[in-house]
């Protein structure tokens, strides 16, 4: 009679550890409705220097403008001769040097680094206002592949440019396809350069709190997101995979028991 207490004890524990319900793989499984988190204050992207921009102005002088706006050209590797792309918009990029500066046509030497595109567009107008250069003019500054990195288990690994100014951690996932089911949640770090230093910040994508409050909610030009395999991907990628986690295992225990049982009540 022991025995046999012990078996279906046994049987039912197993029984019940199948049907478990993982409460790992959800996003914020403690979120309620109408709750109100602060997030963590960003202006958005800050220029750095080695970012490279698209900056067009507009005047009304076509001749300025022309001076102002240097056009796209492109060079065919074999070709000597250089092609001017016909673009409605196209200028040549401006990469931000080591001093964290631009040279602009007419104007020369201007301070980039440290600045939203907003705040330079606004410069760039009050200095081309102040030299006297132009009049009212119109200054659309642009991304140039600005963008950040996403590795591991997400459905779509890569590098994606920024689509707006803010762009924040579960939105960069989203362009990556979202995490897999096989994605640690609790465990997502964010590699952030800032100069010669590196800055790791790993995010817990189950406590909604913490991640508003993190520096690492909006994320910046050049990160890397990286998403680790959870316990069980990890067992499957070893040469022999745990096999507790196979279906042929419980069907296996399923049949001892099964036959253990029929020798205990027979």
């Amino acid at each position: 009679m022991r025995l046999k207490n012990l078996l279906i004890t046994n049987s039912m524990v197993l029984m019940l550890a199948a049907c478990t319900t993982p409460k790992n793989i959800t996003y914020f499984p403690d979120a309620k409705n109408g709750e109100v988190m602060t997030l963590a204050e960003s202006k958005g992207i800050v220029l750095k220097p080695a970012d490279k921009l698209s900056i067009v102005i507009n005047t009304k002088s076509v001749e300025l403008n022309n001076l102002l706006n240097m056009p796209v050209t492109s060079q065919i590797i074999g070709y000597q001769e250089q092609q001017t792309l016909a673009q409605s918009r196209g200028t040549s990029g401006y990469t931000i040097d080591t001093e964290g500066c631009i040279d602009f046509p007419i104007v020369g030497k201007v301070k980039a680094a440290g600045m939203t595109r907003t705040e330079l567009a606004t410069h760039l107008k009050q200095t081309l206002e102040e030299q006297q250069v132009a009049k009212d003019p119109v200054v659309t500054v642009e991304y140039l592949n600005l963008g950040f990195s996403v590795m591991g288990e997400v459905t779509t690994p890569g590098f994606y440019e920024f689509n707006s100014d803010k762009v924040n951690l579960l939105q960069g996932l989203s362009m990556a396809g979202d995490m897999k089911i096989t994605g640690k949640r609790q465990n997502v770090k964010v590699i952030r350069t800032n100069g010669n230093h590196q800055e790791t910040y790993v995010v817990d994508l189950q406590d909604q709190a913490a991640l508003a409050a993190s520096p690492a909610f909006y994320l910046q030009q050049n990160d890397v997101v990286y998403v680790e395999p959870n316990n069980y991907q990890k067992r499957q990628s070893t040469a022999n995979a745990n096999e507790f986690t196979r279906a042929s295992f419980w069907l296996s225990a399923i049949s001892v028991l099964a036959t253990i049982a029929v020798l205990v009540f027979k």
